[in-house]
């Protein structure tokens, strides 16, 4: 089995393992996948201290998943808005920003289980 088949095989696993969760997944191309399903949703920005937490649009895909691909080298922490109001989604590893409120933690090579 080579590279590529296998992070398809943990990308699909990911994804049907975290529901709602929106748990980074590796993807093709050196990048994750962070997915989140809110079908009813108009509109989730991605905010990440990748660019000092500047909101990011996500992709809403046919089947009701809101996506952004980033490149898998990077640590940065992250949460969503979600029409209007902050959400942070449960996540293994999380901290708590310096106004009480919580931040998921990606860091490359560590799978959420």
């Amino acid at each position: 089995m080579n590279r590529f088949q296998i992070m398809v095989m943990l990308t699909v696993a990911a994804g049907t393992a975290i529901g709602c969760h929106p748990i980074p997944a590796l993807h093709h191309d050196h990048e994750i996948r962070i997915s989140l399903n809110r079908p009813a949703a108009k509109e989730v920005l991605f905010l990440s201290s990748l660019n000092q937490y500047a909101p990011v649009s996500m992709n809403k895909t046919f089947s009701g998943d809101w996506e952004l691909y980033l490149p898998e080298d990077k640590a940065f922490d992250y949460f969503f808005r979600i029409d209007g109001s902050l959400y942070t989604p449960e996540c293994r590893f999380q901290q708590t920003d310096d106004w009480g409120g919580r931040q998921c933690i990606y860091s490359p090579g560590i799978q959420e289980p």
